[in-house]
């Protein structure tokens, strides 16, 4: 059985808490610490901790003292700031790591996270829970054995619209850094990370791999007041010689997607969150289907529970993961943030909400022609 601990146990946490106590119901692990820093307001699940023999620290430092040598997985589904240095302390303390998407908010702090993993000689698995899920490999299989011939083009549409709330959640939502660490909050590195690094997976050229992005332009946008981007569109370049494109927003009114369409020579693949749907260019239809059950969360938590004992699961490493991290650095790196005109509705009931007229059209224009998404409201920045 393996002894687990956990850092964080309220908001996405409690994700993470439900996976491993329903698998210490289960026998499969033995939570043997937790830290958390708002035990008031999580008292009846830390009640439930002690009640299973789980030791509670305010302090993931000395939680993680007192566990070296006794925890194996170390489970972090805090936010993007914490990531390197608490996952290099998990692996300095001896532990194999789970670590909340994306890995980090730029990629030295992902390179450093994989030194120590080295050093550590100990495995850092990525909360990409949508990687884990059955029809991904499904729909990548399908990809590498050629039902699509040669694959020309895979792009993403996704938007998700985000309240005032959503960004006043935290001290680092919609921003670029927190306190000198890289944070580049934005939909390709929070909210939909998992698209981005979905589309680049189906464009890796074996079935582990995500293609390596080579050159990277983006058209970036902010409507809401925030330091980073809300709105972007992203052309990636990759060594495989397949076009990724990328476009997703906040600052909008309509729900979509996420969609990946990846175009081959013979066809297209439609993926979303449930299923992937194969289109010949002669017409025919096909839905492909797992084997077994979508539940990707629980895949998820059973493959880092398999490669901690050595086994041979997939799992999102540290490798895999820093392919999304690549294009938010070269993002940042080169392309200007343009803040544009927007509109805000506070209704009576619920937090306020702004958005960019008219960008549900613009970003549908973009994704259809696979083009640059042009906000013709831009303002001087």
């Amino acid at each position: 059985m393996i002894r687990a601990c956990i850092i964080g146990i309220s908001g996405y946490g409690r994700t993470h808490y439900d996976l491993l106590t329903a698998a210490q119901a289960a026998g499969k692990v033995d939570i043997v610490g937790a830290a958390v820093i708002n035990q008031d307001e999580e008292q009846e699940r830390c009640a439930h901790l002690r009640s299973i023999g789980c030791r509670i620290s305010d302090d993931y430092t000395v939680m993680l003292s007192e566990l070296s040598g006794e925890a194996e997985l170390c489970c972090i589904p805090t936010g993007t700031p914490l990531h390197r240095p608490m996952t290099v302390a998990a692996l300095e303390a001896g532990m194999h790591v789970l670590v909340e998407k994306p890995a980090a908010g730029c990629l030295a702090d992902v390179r450093a996270m994989q030194a120590a993993a080295t050093k550590a000689d100990r495995i850092v698995a990525v909360g990409y829970q949508h990687m884990y899920a059955p029809i991904a490999m499904v729909t990548k299989q399908a990809i590498l054995a050629g039902r699509i011939g040669r694959v020309e083009s895979v792009k993403c549409l996704v938007m998700g619209p985000r309240d005032h709330d959503y960004y006043n959640r935290n001290g680092w939502a919609g921003k670029l850094t927190v306190d000198g660490i890289a944070v580049n909050d934005s939909p390709y590195n929070n909210a939909v990370a998992h698209d981005l690094m979905m589309s680049l997976f189906l464009a890796g050229s074996t079935a582990p791999t995500s293609a390596t992005p080579t050159d990277v332009e983006a058209q970036l946008y902010r409507a809401n007041a925030i330091e980073s981007v809300d709105t972007a569109s992203i052309h990636v370049t990759t060594e495989e010689d397949v076009p990724v494109r990328f476009y997703a927003t906040h600052a909008c009114q309509e729900r979509f997607g996420p969609e990946i369409h990846i175009r081959g020579s013979l066809g297209t693949i439609v993926k979303t969150h449930g299923d992937s749907v194969l289109t010949t260019n002669a017409g025919k239809s096909c839905l492909l289907k797992p084997t077994d059950s979508d539940n990707m969360r629980s895949v998820m938590m059973s493959a880092v529970f398999d490669a901690v004992k050595g086994g041979s699961s997939f799992y999102c490493d540290l490798e895999l993961a820093s392919r999304q991290t690549m294009v938010v650095d070269a993002i940042h790196e080169s392309c200007e943030i343009l803040q544009v005109a927007c509109e805000t509705v506070a209704p009576e009931k619920g937090p306020a909400k702004t958005f960019i007229p008219g960008i549900e059209a613009d970003l549908r224009a973009a994704f259809d022609e696979e083009r640059a998404l042009v906000v013709t409201n831009s303002l001087e920045t």
